[in-house]
Parts: C-alpha cells; structure tokens; sequence
C-alpha cells in the first residue's frame, strides 16, 4: 500500500523568509512524480535559465523541502506525496553520496605523491 503525505508544501517549512522566485518554483512543481516536470519546462515557465533553477531547488531540497526527482528517460521533477517517492529520493540519493565516497576515497589511494600547497 501507497502511503500518501497529506501535507503540502506551504505546510512543510515556516515559508514567510522564501524568496519570489521560490515561492514560484514551489507552486509550479506538480504533485507526483507520475506528474514530473522537467528542468527545461519549468525553466521556460518561470523564464530564468536552467541553472538558475537547478540551484534554486537545490537550495530548497537542502532546507527541507520535499522535492524529488525522477532521473529516468522522460524525468523531472515534483513534489513528493508517497512514502515510495519519499524512500525512492533518498536511496537515490544515498547511491550517489556512496558513489562519490568510493571515487574519494580510490583517488585517496595516491594521497602520498601529492602535498597540499
């Protein structure tokens, strides 16, 4: 069984401090990722670039906001709803926090041939 958040984002965090543009992204987002929306779409909806954007919702997914993202064919992102998207994001993201260390840590393996200036 899916398990639905019944809270929406406005009640997710104290929102009063959230910027315009923000506020903006946070409403365009859809519910769902059965809804997903692209970077680009919802770049050329708000009519600011990409990586605007890209780091916007990074800012807001570090602050606690529940976005997800769906990096298959024909991803995007949305909002999360269920506790699979919940888990889903995370595990996502886990892989690739583990993945980062084990390059980290084979470049580590050659630390000695190197001095920190």
């Amino acid at each position: 069984m899916v398990k639905k958040f019944t809270v929406g984002w406005r009640e997710m965090k104290g929102n009063e401090n959230l910027s315009n543009i923000e506020q903006q992204i946070l409403n365009t987002l859809p519910a769902g990722r059965a809804q997903a929306i692209t970077l680009e779409k919802l770049a050329y909806l708000l009519r600011i670039n990409k990586k605007r954007v890209s780091k916007i919702v990074a800012d807001l997914r570090k602050s606690g906001y529940l976005i997800g993202s769906n990096r298959q064919a024909h991803g995007g992102m949305y909002l999360i709803v269920t506790s699979n998207e919940f888990w889903e994001t995370v595990n996502t993201l886990q892989k690739s926090v583990n993945s980062q260390q084990t390059i980290i840590n084979a470049l580590l393996k050659h630390e000695e041939r190197f001095t920190r200036e």
